[in-house]
């Protein structure tokens, strides 16, 4: 009777072997259950997966014969806050792509216009679907990944519309259903975690679930290479490496007093604390995801009390290995791998696109009682600065076809680009205070913005290039600059890390540009525009950008480069005892 009671009160065992790990992660991601030992959540998931013998027992139930054929389903219309918008914008799309091919004035580019086509509706077909399942990590990246795409083919037809006699209205036009999907997206994003139940304090785990068992295996794998498990005979010229670096280890721990840390280098007791955070993470359960924010924060805390401890042992050593442990290679891959796995629930997803797809007057109590921070409020002023930025811009569209009013026109339609990419990181920005990396890297707009206004200010450079912008169009970009520049001063207070940070920016700023400079003389007449030839054969943004790095932050344009190949041993040991120079590092 007592086993019977205790089987009773724990229907699972504390410690879980490796098969019951995998098949409950296989039960998880097949059925799309958050818990694999709950039968009512089994029992509906086996309904969901086999419709066609759930509807033979609804029909048995109710007393009714077997049949094959279905009964009527009245089909529900999807009524949620942007259906309507959505189908709009959708339909204006297809009727701006039409618009294109067909038009007499680009039959010379027809064949590009069908691309076009092809690639757009791919991408917003995607986009849309991959938002609305936003709560997943990959559905996420999927969505601001079109959502990039989008905004990019926007600024190209902006660009030749521009370059393009006859026919710049088509190409704004098309820009602008682009643009409109684009910004659906992020509503379709917010919408999601709206409708799923996320509020301000909800942790959404940036990583799939699949990512996370593999990090998970991979510490339990580094644990038992660590503590000599893995049966692996040494040789007569191999240090027991894992083996001392554990005894070092255990040392520290109980010297420390650090019992609860110690009991995390079992290997039951490890993964048991590991599959604790993956159980909450990797279900469909936005319950789940509530759990984990407090779960988390206690769990997580002991994985890097014992980092801590880890990397406190000296490896490698600056002693010789007579009056020292040797350097341990398992001991860093079980630091590392273990760093990878608390990295996952470190870095969490944002929630701010709540605050775009919901008004913010019912904010405040339904989606947490903190109201927005400072990354949002930002956020929600810059989607408002855009659409009257934008109103503004196509406005000036219409005002002239000379030089100054082609690259003024090219300017105006950069900046819009680049503040729906500056949207895009504040959108996916985590810091309370909004001054996270996101939110550094959109100051790199800023600095352009306010280039672009002390470009076309005749006080300051006059006869550079003649602008006749409107006082507000004027403000309201010293507003957009403002907002992005403000909460970290100017350029001369910025630390090192943010100035090197947004260099990278500038320099792909500047990259991007020159790619798309060849597109779009590859789609528009050769005329002898200035916008390409403005100052010393150089183009109008690519100077500018050019500009702004070497008068503001002494660099230039070229990007470091990403692989750097280091000396083979071989090498290095032959230059030195030759006395000659390393051909490897030359």
């Amino acid at each position: 009777m007592a086993d019977l009671f205790t089987t009773a009160a724990s229907p699972v065992s504390k410690f879980r072997s490796p098969a019951t790990v995998a098949v409950d992660n296989l039960l998880r991601k097949t059925l799309r259950v958050s818990d694999p030992r709950d039968p009512d959540q089994i029992a509906n998931a086996l309904l969901n997966f086999y419709p066609q013998e759930a509807d033979r027992d609804r029909r048995e139930r109710a007393g009714l014969p077997y049949s094959s054929v279905p009964d009527y389903v009245p089909q529900v219309q999807n009524t949620g806050p942007s259906s309507v918008e959505m189908a709009q914008a959708q339909d204006d799309l297809e009727r701006d792509l039409q618009t294109l091919s067909t038009s007499s004035p680009l039959k010379d580019i027809r064949i590009e216009m069908i691309g076009w086509g092809r690639s757009i509706r791919q991408l917003a077909t995607d986009g849309l679907a991959a938002a609305r399942l936003a709560l997943d990590s990959v559905n996420h990246d999927r969505a601001m990944s079109a959502r990039r795409q989008l905004g990019e083919y926007s600024r190209l037809a902006r660009y030749v519309g521009t370059l393009t006699d006859g026919s710049a209205i088509l190409f704004r036009r098309f820009a602008q259903s682009c643009d409109v999907l684009a910004g659906l997206i992020l509503v379709a994003i917010g919408e999601g975690l709206a409708s799923n139940g996320i509020t301000r304090s909800t942790a959404i785990v940036r990583s799939a679930a699949g990512e996370l068992q593999a990090r998970r295996n991979a510490v339990i794998m580094a644990l038992r290479s660590l503590t000599g498990s893995v049966e692996s005979a040494l040789g007569q010229e191999d240090w027991p490496r894992g083996i001392e670096a554990y005894r070092n280890l255990v040392q520290q721990l109980e010297a420390g007093g650090q019992a609860d840390l110690r009991a995390l280098l079992e290997e039951n007791a490890l993964s048991q604390a590991m599959d604790d955070l993956v159980d909450l993470s990797t279900g469909a359960s936005v319950e789940g995801l509530r759990e984990l924010s407090t779960a988390s924060a206690m769990l997580v805390h002991r994985f890097q009390r014992l980092i801590q401890f880890g990397q406190s042992i000296p490896v490698p050593i600056d002693v010789p290995i007579t009056s020292g442990p040797p350097e341990s290679p398992p001991l860093v891959a079980f630091v590392s791998s273990l760093q990878l796995f608390v990295d996952a629930f470190v870095a969490k997803g944002s929630s701010r696109l709540l605050y775009v797809a919901r008004p913010p007057i019912i904010v405040y109590g339904l989606y947490g009682a903190g109201g927005p921070d400072q990354g949002a409020i930002r956020l929600m002023n810059l989607t408002i600065a855009r659409g009257f930025l934008l109103e503004q811009v196509d406005c000036f569209a219409g005002c002239g076809c000379d030089d100054d009013d082609i690259s003024c026109q090219v300017l105006l339609d950069y900046m819009l680009f680049l503040l729906d990419r500056a949207i895009d990181l504040y959108a996916v920005g985590t810091d309370p205070d909004g001054l996270g990396e996101q939110e550094r890297r959109a100051t790199a707009v800023g600095i352009v913005v306010d280039a672009v206004l002390e470009l076309t200010d005749q006080l300051k450079n006059p006869g550079v290039l003649l602008c006749e912008f409107s006082d507000r169009l004027k403000s309201k970009l010293g507003t957009i600059s403002g907002e992005l520049l403000n909460p970290f001063g100017g350029p001369g207070a910025w630390d090192s890390s943010l100035k090197g940070l947004v260099v990278r920016e500038l320099r792909t700023f500047y990259q991007a540009e020159d790619q798309t400079e060849r597109l779009v003389r590859s789609l528009t007449p050769q005329c002898d525009f200035n916008v390409f030839n403005f100052r010393n054969n150089q183009s109008l943004i690519r100077w500018m950008i050019r500009r702004i790095l070497a008068d503001t932050f002494g660099q230039g344009t070229n990007l470091p480069s990403p692989v750097q190949m280091p000396s083979p041993i071989a090498s290095s040991m032959a230059s030195m005892g030759q006395n000659r120079p390393d051909y490897w590092s030359a």
